[in-house]
């Protein structure tokens, strides 16, 4: 969804959220989230409201103990994102309630111009520029990498690198201003929400095309950091190919690449 759509699915157009932003409207729309663009009322900061609409996912006993770890891991964030300009930085948490209606947890975003990783690459396959080299893929990411390094550093992983989560502000050079979108609310979810299979479209889930041996099969221990050092080689993969996948098919064909000898098989930590 493009701004400036009037397409509005929570409601919240032209409302005032917690005395301090008031909403525009709706900027995106997927299975586990609504994003908002709103503005803060006393700096006029424009800024990215994000709703866990996924939150209908949990069962109502485990909903506040879910929105206590919302709250918690919206706080972790923040100070993570403090620490580093290449991770979206992180303004507030809240939880927005109204009557007849489930509770809606909340992330207050920094406001970003620009386009994804993802969409970078179509466009400049599309006009015919050729791929990047190993060192031109290195100097783009670099940040990226120093981000993980700062969140493994204190034992958090993000585990859904892609494309898609990797925001280029100005340029595509060694100047080039990058971020790293969606830390912290897939962890959540994916502790409480129970029944979803992993598609890649909810937060409970990694996205198989960028997934780890452990993310399909617990036989190879469990996830964590290095799941995340996995996706980002397939990323810098793809952004040498011109913006073709490293791996591509279905689910269990993608699962069979990534688990196999020749995909890099291994065994994760257990601990």
């Amino acid at each position: 969804m493009s701004p400036g759509t009037t397409r509005d699915p929570l409601g919240l157009t032209g409302s005032l959220l917690e005395g301090k932003y008031s909403v525009e409207h709706a900027i995106g729309e997927g299975g586990a989230a609504v994003v908002y663009r709103a503005r803060h009322v006393a700096t006029g900061t424009q800024v990215a409201v994000k709703f866990l609409v996924s939150i209908g996912q949990v069962p109502e006993d485990e909903r506040a103990a879910t929105l206590e770890d919302f709250s918690r891991e919206g706080k972790l964030i923040a100070a993570l994102s403090a620490r580093s300009s290449a991770i979206v930085q992180a303004r507030d948490v809240g939880v927005l309630t109204r009557d007849g209606e489930p509770p809606l947890p909340y992330l207050v975003l920094e406001w970003l111009d620009g386009r994804t990783l993802d969409e970078l690459l179509v466009t400049e396959t599309n006009a015919g520029k050729p791929p990047r080299s190993l060192a031109a893929t290195v100097s783009l990411l670099e940040p990226i990498a120093g981000a993980l390094a700062l969140a493994h550093e204190r034992g958090i992983a993000h585990r859904d690198v892609k494309p898609e989560n990797i925001f280029i502000l100005t340029g595509t050079g060694p100047g080039a201003r990058i971020k790293l979108l969606d830390f912290g609310i897939a962890k959540v979810m994916r502790r409480r929400a129970q029944g979803v299979h992993q598609t890649g479209t909810l937060a409970t889930a990694f996205t198989p095309h960028y997934g780890a041996p452990e993310q399909f099969s617990r036989t190879y221990g469990e996830t964590g950091t290095w799941s995340d050092v996995f996706a980002l080689a397939l990323v810098v993969l793809e952004v040498m190919r011109g913006g073709r996948r490293a791996m591509e098919g279905d689910y269990v064909q993608l699962a069979g690449l990534a688990c196999s000898e020749r995909g890099g098989r291994r065994r994760a930590p257990s601990g």
